[in-house]
């Protein structure tokens, strides 16, 4: 009797246990899928579309998802990326990393996109990490030299990034970023992810909102 009861538990439990196995494959699935997917785009398509790549992962606030991505492709694609390629990888790095409030990581990216940066003025992103260190002085000072160094289009919206990190100074990454991007005739992105975002991030921060003004 007490065989037979044991070999049902056995049983039981093998059933219980290939069942957890198959769900957690799964619901494993889905993310190896888009990780595959994301991995087999160009650079160009991976880093540099406004409305794809790792950005997909962030109009959903996954930054660290957005994170893991990047760091992903750097290691797949390591031997065939160029130098400035790695670089604006790094950036968007640090990027994400502040937006996910991971300070340290953050600065440590913006540091080694700067150390291998090979596009002349370290002062743009400088600046984010003056914003992340708290240092007004330094994020003035980068504001300033960008400022009177080649103006143009480009340069324009560099300075309202900054402007709008002095405007936050002090507050989240993410609450200024959030501000530029989600309260701008420049925003973005207009698709439905992009407004859900925006959505997100006015419920969090519309204290601050309001404390700028910002409707």
């Amino acid at each position: 009797m007490n065989t037979a009861k044991l070999y049902i538990a056995c049983v039981l439990l093998a059933a219980v246990l290939a069942l957890g196995l198959c769900t957690g494959s799964s619901a494993a699935t889905p993310a190896a899928v888009t990780d595959a997917r994301l991995m087999r785009e160009s650079f160009r398509q991976f880093d540099q579309n406004l409305k794809g790549g790792w950005r997909t992962l962030q109009v959903q606030r996954d930054y660290l998802g957005a994170a893991h991505a990047m760091l992903e492709y750097l290691s797949v694609h390591s031997a065939i990326l160029k130098p400035w390629q790695k670089d604006s990888l790094a950036f968007h790095l640090g990027h994400v990393y502040a937006l996910a409030g991971k300070r340290q990581e953050a600065i440590h990216w913006f540091q080694k996109s700067i150390a291998d940066h090979r596009m002349g003025n370290p002062a743009y992103t400088e600046s984010f990490i003056a914003f992340l260190e708290n240092d007004k002085p330094a994020l003035l000072a980068d504001r300033h030299t960008l400022a009177t160094t080649n103006p143009g289009p480009w340069r324009a919206e560099d300075l309202r990034e900054m402007d709008a990190m002095l405007d936050y100074f002090g507050d989240p990454f993410e609450a200024a970023w959030s501000a530029l991007m989600c309260h701008s005739p420049a925003a973005e992105g207009t698709g439905a992810a992009w407004f859900s975002y925006c959505k997100a991030i006015d419920a969090k921060y519309r204290r601050l909102y309001a404390k700028h003004g910002i409707k």
